[in-house]
């Protein structure tokens, strides 16, 4: 066998008892010696009180051994260990060798393990009025507090460990299956004895499956729940044994109540809100919860009662309201008003979760919790569940504003407008569960729902559950998954936020999936649809064509798209003024400004905006009184300005003696170019359309070649 000296640190341990009648070792009182001992107390120059200080200028040794061979391994457990800077405490394994060091509070809470042979602490204080510069060490009485560290022996089975590494984690996800590994690796600490590892033999258990091997190989762990992997590590040489175990847990599946969309019918481009809501579900390895195999018929002539019994939770009792999580209640009722829940804990002591309504809450009639069939009263409904708890979201459920949607119940029948008590958060129950403090957890807790006695409305029951702070349960017992990610997508593009708003232009039926991803790395989602209604379709024309002649007025004519519009409404606006009265499908309009029609559908209620800008120009003729048919491309014909505006004009043009020599019944881009007619003056006679009225223009024009 080797010895050698070894540290090894545990996790904080509690600060140890006061040190009065027990024995202790001051270092100072004990300079220089080698004790010979396995119990008491390792303490500096303050005797280990926490309250005193040891002093500036300290230099002493003090040496242990044990005084029992069957365990000869010593462990020195320092329950509290705080230095000033500056000071440090040196430990060797036997006689003054390599030591390793140790300052401020490095090891507080931590073990220090030794071999049989000699293990020495030196400890060495500076002295303030030594120093000769500022070399940063202070001289703070507060910090010289020391140390303490309870002395024991141990035998060398003690020393033997086994840790296990989960190579592929140990989470994974429902039905996912997969391969997982595990190796588990054996030692002895302090490592000062001499061992030949492949000599160790494992042997491991996983449910009822049984494998060894230092690494192992597992196919399984699709159910929702918490695993132990247990291994045992043997020793032959020395017949040493040790067990330890990993807990491997598989995720449980999230419900999606509460996730809704503001409105399950749109006109298309109308803004909605879709709001998720990813309720992880608990799981426990221990009845938390009632679930009845048939709904339980609720009425005034049919009361519930159901109970809970708990026998893992010890001695442990209610000290204060966050030691409960929840109360959570499953049922449907056609009037929240009508019912009264009350939990009894094992001491007797009774609480009142929601009391009957009478005139309290919204002033809305009908109000339901969950989906109840309203018109039959023996067929169930879709239940909702309903948790109360002492750091609530809401307050009590007659504080609580309802929420409206449309469903189908479980008879076929369709409510468009539905007022329902939401579940996406907790409720404020009507009396405090701080009247519940003092009671145990173990024993047999009751839920209560009455009905009014006086009040037809009726409902169903699913079940209940109770849940306490976590802290009172062991991993191995119960685990709830987080949800780490939410995200709404629509046609495989994510959407922003949750609630997350959108719109869509398209109509038909839309769907939109949220999905939510767990700290387990699993992935779930909840898939909703919305129903989009069309716009109205219309085209605006105008009689005449824009920009209009300075006077002129057109009329405006609405032409629908796809349909008659026999069922469209309108009110036109100028400038986005309503016009009064101005409410058929047609406009006359003479000024320059935006007109637009607001068309409603009047069966569906889908409203759109078109919008047409009506300009105007000057379209006065302007008419030459002399061209210069030359062929160099300037003023070679008689060209008469804004003539376009008039279509079918017709002219007639003479010379001096009233001979015709040019005419035309639609005169415009087909200009006079004076053809063989002499230089001179001639005459026309223009004719054209205006505002529905016939119109002359006559005068002169000159040929100058």
């Amino acid at each position: 066998m080797k010895l050698k000296a070894y540290l090894f640190f545990l996790m904080p341990l509690l600060a140890a008892a006061h040190l009065y009648g027990q024995l202790t070792f001051p270092i100072d009182v004990h300079d220089g010696q080698t004790i010979e001992t396995c119990s008491g107390f390792f303490v500096d120059s303050s005797g280990g009180d926490s309250l005193d200080y040891y002093q500036p200028g300290e230099n002493y040794q003090l040496g242990f051994v044990s005084n029992e061979p069957e365990n000869p391994y010593l462990k020195f457990t320092f329950d509290f260990f705080s230095l000033a800077p500056g000071d440090t405490l040196f430990v060797y394994n036997g006689v003054l060798r390599e030591a390793q060091a140790f300052v401020e509070d490095e090891l507080s809470g931590k073990t220090v393990y030794a071999s049989t042979t000699t293990i020495t602490f030196h400890f060495i204080s500076h002295d303030p009025e030594e120093d000769n510069d500022d070399n940063g060490n202070g001289d703070d009485v507060n910090e010289r507090l020391g140390w303490k560290a309870e002395i024991s022996c141990v035998s060398l089975c003690e020393l033997f460990t086994v840790e296990i590494d989960p190579l592929d984690g140990l989470m994974n996800c429902p039905d996912a299956g997969g391969t997982f590994r595990f190796s588990a690796q054996a030692t002895y600490i302090p490592e000062n004895y001499d061992y030949d590892p492949d000599n160790f033999v494992y042997n491991w258990q996983i449910e009822d499956a049984e494998f060894e091997g230092q690494q192992i190989e597992y196919d399984g762990f699709n159910t929702p729940g918490a695993y132990s992997v247990y291994v045992t590590a043997t020793d032959p040489v020395t017949s040493c044994e040790v067990s330890t175990y990993v807990v491997f847990m598989v995720g449980t599946v999230p419900d999606f109540n509460g996730t809704f969309l503001s409105r399950d019918t749109v006109c298309a481009e109308e803004q909605f809100t879709l709001s998720g809501f990813a309720n992880m579900t608990q799981w426990t390895g221990f009845q938390t919860a009632v679930v009845e195999e048939e709904p339980v018929f609720l009425s005034q002539n049919h009361q519930y009662m159901s109970s809970l019994t708990f026998e893992v939770f010890g001695d442990d009792v209610i000290d204060n309201v966050a030691d409960i999580d929840r109360v959570c209640i499953t049922i449907e009722h056609a009037e929240y008003r009508d019912v009264e829940f009350f939990l009894r804990a094992p001491n007797a002591e009774m609480i009142e979760l929601k009391s009957l309504g009478g005139d309290e809450g919204p002033d809305v009639g009908f109000i339901n919790l969950g989906e109840p069939v309203l018109e039959i009263d023996d067929i169930p409904g879709t239940g909702y569940e309903y948790c109360f708890a002492p750091d609530a979201w809401y307050g009590t459920m007659f504080d609580t504003s309802p929420q409206s949607h449309a469903y189908h119940d479980n008879a076929g029948n369709y409510y468009a407008f539905a007022y329902y008590m939401p579940v996406d958060g907790t409720y404020t129950p009507n009396q405090g569960f701080s009247d519940l403090i003092g009671s145990p957890l173990n024993g047999t807790w009751e839920l209560m729902i009455e009905h009014d006695q006086d009040k037809q409305t009726s409902g169903h029951v699913f079940g209940w559950r109770l849940m306490f702070n976590e802290k009172f349960y062991p991993d191995s017992l119960i685990f709830t998954p987080e949800i780490v990610e939410e995200t709404w997508f629509q046609n495989g593009n994510a959407l922003t936020g949750n609630p997350a708003t959108t719109s869509v232009e398209q109509p038909g039926d839309h769907d939109f999936l949220f999905q939510v991803t767990d700290n387990f790395g699993c992935t779930y989602d909840t898939l909703l649809t919305i129903h989009v209604l069309p716009l109205p379709e219309i085209e605006i024309i105008s009689e005449l064509e824009i920009p209009i002649c300075e006077g002129d007025s057109t009329l405006l004519t609405i032409h629908p798209i796809n349909n008659d519009g026999y069922h469209y409404l309108y009110q036109w606006q100028v400038n986005g003024v309503d016009l009064p009265g101005s409410t058929y499908d047609t406009l006359m309009v003479k000024e320059p400004a935006l007109y637009t029609v607001i068309v409603t559908d009047s069966i569906t209620g889908c409203t759109a905006f078109f919008d047409l800008d009506v300009t105007d120009q000057n379209c006065d003729l302007t008419i030459p009184n002399v061209f210069t048919p030359n062929g160099d491309g300037i003023n070679d014909e008689f060209e008469i300005l804004n003539l376009e505006h008039y279509p079918n004009a017709q002219i007639v043009i003479f010379n001096r003696h009233g001979k015709r020599v040019f005419e035309h019944q639609d005169y415009y881009n087909n200009w006079w170019d004076g053809g063989n007619a002499p230089d001179g003056t001639y005459f026309y006679v223009l004719q054209y359309n205006r505002m529905g009225k016939t119109r002359y223009a006559e005068g002169s024009v000159t040929i100058i070649r």
